[in-house]
């Protein structure tokens, strides 16, 4: 299990650094009073054509970092889970493509394209792809620090 934490971290890094050196003027727009424009599209077929998608259940990549926000492109396959975890800011989660199961407070919602949901800081919740899906999850609302932690 260590191992695999160890693993997923280094992809993590990795996808990282990939995305830095392609999109150097995503990374603290904000705090450059600059603008950013993504094509959620393209990303999605980018992401659809690297070998993390086609070994994984999930693959995604950071569209926007700066201070105070987050906001990441994820793919799920069929059935993929995020477990039960929590935020130290509030969210939203929107769907692009297929649907998804978000489970929060013991209530599911179908999420499908279209809709954006919201959820406060703090508030343990997990995501079940109903089938293949993109979302772009927004994390937003407090200082972030150089890490991509969201600390108070």
């Amino acid at each position: 299990m260590a191992q695999q934490i160890k693993d997923s971290a280094r992809a993590r890094q990795a996808d990282q650094a990939r995305h830095h050196a392609r999109h150097p003027d995503h990374e603290n727009f904000l705090a450059q009073g600059g603008f950013v424009a993504v094509d959620i599209r393209a990303e999605i077929a980018r992401l659809k054509s690297e070998p993390a998608w086609a070994s994984g259940d999930r693959h995604g990549s950071s569209l926007v970092k700066g201070d105070g926000i987050n906001v990441a492109l994820m793919m799920l396959k069929k059935g993929a889970k995020l477990q039960e975890h929590h935020t130290r800011a509030p969210l939203t989660v929107q769907v692009i493509e297929g649907r998804i199961n978000f489970i929060a407070n013991g209530k599911t919602q179908l999420v499908t394209p279209g809709m954006l949901l919201a959820l406060d800081r703090a508030i343990e919740h997990s995501i079940e792809a109903v089938e293949e899906c993109a979302i772009v999850l927004t994390v937003g609302g407090e200082q972030m620090q150089g890490d991509g932690a969201i600390r108070p």
